[in-house]
């Protein structure tokens, strides 16, 4: 349990986190800084949700293919800074920010809703007597 609860914290934070990186101004060492604690947080969630089997222990639900998902979409977002970087072609540059934008509505919102369905431990644990 303490595994769900690490993970649900962790992906909790990452939203406000999220919404703050992309409100504020770009290319400073503050995004970049907070950017990576973002990345590192959704690494963490997506490794974490490998192990959490609770609702079916040894199988993995459909929520589940969101991790190569989100672990491939955060490699080409940064994959495409690091090419805006040497080449200061802006579609690398449109290719991180759509790619994070996606991985905050498909990672977070999307799956944090998902685990907020009934049957699911999320649900159980915040809306259970």
């Amino acid at each position: 349990m303490t595994l769900i609860y690490a993970h649900a914290a962790l992906a909790i934070i990452s939203i406000p986190l999220g919404l703050y990186i992309f409100l504020t101004r770009k290319g400073t060492r503050q995004h970049k800084r907070l950017g990576m604690l973002w990345v590192s947080f959704l690494i963490l969630v997506s490794v974490s949700a490998i192990f959490i089997q609770e609702t079916r222990p040894g199988q993995y639900s459909l929520i589940h293919l969101l991790i190569p998902w989100t672990l491939g979409s955060l490699a080409h977002a940064l994959w495409s800074i690091r090419k805006f970087k040497r080449t200061r072609d802006k579609k690398y540059k449109r290719a991180h920010m759509y790619t994070m934008i996606g991985l905050y509505i498909g990672a977070l919102l999307v799956a944090g809703t998902f685990a907020l369905m009934p049957g699911r431990v999320l649900h159980q644990i915040l809306f259970t007597p």
